[in-house]
Order: C-alpha cells, then structure tokens, then sequence
C-alpha cells in the first residue's frame, strides 16, 4: 500500500492543471502521462490526512497533501501544510531529494499564490 500511495505521490508532485479541464496531467515518468481528476485528488488528501492524524510527524505526508491542495488551487491549506513539512524537515533532514522536491513546490506556491509580488 505505501508503495502505491508514494508512486501516486511522486506522479502528483509534477502535475500540473489543465486549462479548463477537470483533469490534471501529471508527468509519471519520462515519457508517461497520468491524469488525476478532482475527486481523486480530494482521496490524496483524505489518505495523506489520516497519515498524518496517524503521525504526526510524517513530513512526507504533509508534503504530499501540500502538492495536493496545491494542484487543487487551495493555496491556503497547501501554504500551511509546505510550512509544517519544512519544519519537521529541519529536525528530520530527509535528504536532498526531499528538500529539492519540498523546494520546487514552494516556489511554485510562491508564483500560483501570488507571493512574489
């Protein structure tokens, strides 16, 4: 189950929405294409939810369901989520593949926020 939820999860964390379409294209892999609707990605977040009521401490979680809410447009919920992953990240140091990740997505909240004005 990990393994799958972490496979949706990398595939999300590259996604992003398609004009005027309910989908999202999410690039999987090289030269795959994913599509994630709207209520799957609402499942994302109710599994990385429970994850995290689980554990707390679970910085992967809070990341994915920031890339989430992200690619749903709740910038809010997404901003709160990529703060509380950034702290637990300070305390964990996950490693530099989680901290490029953690970094691409906040500036790409940054940008779609309209934080860099």
């Amino acid at each position: 189950m990990r393994i799958i939820v972490v496979l949706l999860c990398l595939a999300l964390a590259g996604c992003a929405t398609a004009a005027g379409k309910g989908k999202v294209p999410c690039s999987a892999a090289k030269n795959d294409l994913v599509t994630v609707d709207q209520k799957e990605l609402d499942n994302m977040i109710s599994v990385f939810s429970e994850k995290i009521n689980k554990d707390p401490a679970y910085a992967g979680a809070y990341y994915n369901r920031a890339a989430a809410y992200y690619h749903k447009k709740d910038y809010d919920k997404s901003w709160q989520d990529v703060c509380k992953a950034q702290e637990l990240n300070k305390v964990q140091k996950l490693g530099p593949e989680f901290d490029q990740s953690l970094a691409q997505l906040t500036e790409k909240l940054i940008k779609a926020s309209g934080r860099d004005k």
